[in-house]
């Protein structure tokens, strides 16, 4: 119980178990800003911009992939934190709906959505504008053994990393988890931080899974939560979040900023990696004052991971807070997004997503983090993306709100 009162005095709002972060980037134990309040309110398909323009039968494959998720629950069993999401039988008709779909059809996805779910506005203290942005999976190039330039560690979990989730103690935990380590006395205490890490806390462990060559693309791939590693032998290795040492996050870019350092394109994620490119010696004296830290572990698929624990679906999943909002939940998103091959240039970008994520920076009431995938488009748009926004979300017709 100690260490579970010391888990308390922690407290600081998480939101899941997902990456370090995923936006510019973002899921870590960052001190969390005052709880924010989410109003709903319903409204008409029709009042959702963009709506009738949107490819939706694209987002029905993510919607089945929660929905095999939601089939492992009991009917009775809440769907979300405090059951925010209803109740997992609120879900099977529209869940079986979908099965039936054809592929390719918007026509009848649109038809299926207006039918099974109810649109809601969303709001949060600061009103129905919040902060949307977009990550991707980090590419990185990598080796099974120390050599040559390979020798930067991508480490699996630690036997003795420790989560408590705080919502199966507390009633009001919110999705609350506090990452730690049991000292010899039985206690929780703080994990080891990133440079404590670096300069061999865990080498007696030997927890390397492979061996990158660039310390940058480590940094971002611990940010954005997974990886796709190339190994020199010619394989792949997809890398998915595994833990993390609950340490709080704090952005590399901010980091930059605070010391008076600029960048030509700004500190989005290319501007970050271009300033790294230029001062490498000052890599570890940046990157350590961001004492977060994720542990990875080898996929069983091809694809990026999130913390529903299926495979997210490029433009179409996306990370939200799980305090106010239930993995699978449809939400719909206007945004403005960077378009690829153009530095500077954006566009309206309003689409049907399913929360599928979570992000230690994707806090708040009116809040998304758009999963773009893994190919070069995706790290263009990802990496610049970061704007205002709006959202909404679809709620199954029964779940009272």
């Amino acid at each position: 119980m100690r260490a579970l009162a010391l888990a308390l005095l922690l407290g600081t709002r998480v939101a899941a178990a997902g990456p370090d972060c995923a936006c510019g980037p973002s899921e870590a134990e960052a001190a969390a800003p005052p709880h924010d309040e989410l109003k709903l309110t319903r409204v008409k398909f029709d009042e959702l911009p963009g709506w009738a323009g949107d490819h939706l039968a694209e987002a029905v494959p993510s919607f089945l992939r929660s929905c095999a998720k939601l089939a492992e629950l009991r009917d009775d069993e809440p769907v979300g934190t405090d059951g925010h999401g209803g109740i997992a039988k609120q879900w099977r008709h529209a869940c079986a709906a979908a099965a039936r779909l054809k592929p390719g059809d918007d026509a009848a996805a649109r038809a299926f959505f207006e039918a099974e779910f109810v649109p809601y506005s969303t709001a949060g203290k600061a009103g129905a504008t919040g902060k949307l942005t977009g990550y991707y999976v980090q590419e990185i190039h990598a080796s099974r053994t120390r050599h040559g330039a390979f020798t930067i560690p991508v480490l699996g979990r630690p036997a003795d990393l420790v989560m408590v989730d705080l919502g199966q103690f507390i009633r009001d935990g919110h999705g609350r988890r506090v990452w730690g380590r049991l000292d010899r006395d039985g206690e929780l205490v703080p994990y080891y931080t990133r440079s404590e890490i670096r300069t061999g806390a865990l080498a007696a462990a030997r927890l390397e899974l492979v061996y990158a060559d660039d310390p940058t693309d480590v940094l971002f791939a611990q940010i954005e939560g997974s990886a796709k590693a190339k190994l020199d032998d010619g394989s792949e290795v997809w890398l998915e979040f595994a833990g993390k040492n609950g340490r709080a996050y704090k952005g590399v870019g901010g980091v930059l900023k605070e010391l008076g350092e600029s960048s030509p394109s700004g500190f989005t994620m290319q501007g970050i990696r271009k300033w790294f490119k230029d001062h490498a010696a000052r890599f570890d004296e940046i990157a350590d004052q961001d004492a977060s830290y994720v542990f990875f572990k080898e996929s069983k698929e091809a694809g990026a991971v999130g913390s529903q624990k299926t495979i997210l679906t490029p433009r179409r999943s996306a990370a939200v807070d799980r305090a106010f909002f239930a993995m699978s939940t449809p939400v719909f998103v206007d945004a403005i997004a960077p378009v690829a091959g153009k530095p500077g240039v954006t566009a309206p970008w309003q689409h049907l997503l399913i929360a599928q994520d979570t992000g230690a920076g994707i806090v708040g009431a009116v809040r998304a983090d758009i999963y773009w995938g893994d190919d070069r488009d995706a790290e263009d748009i990802g990496g610049r993306m970061g704007g205002k926004g709006k959202t909404w979300v679809l709620l199954p017709r029964g779940v009272s709100k």
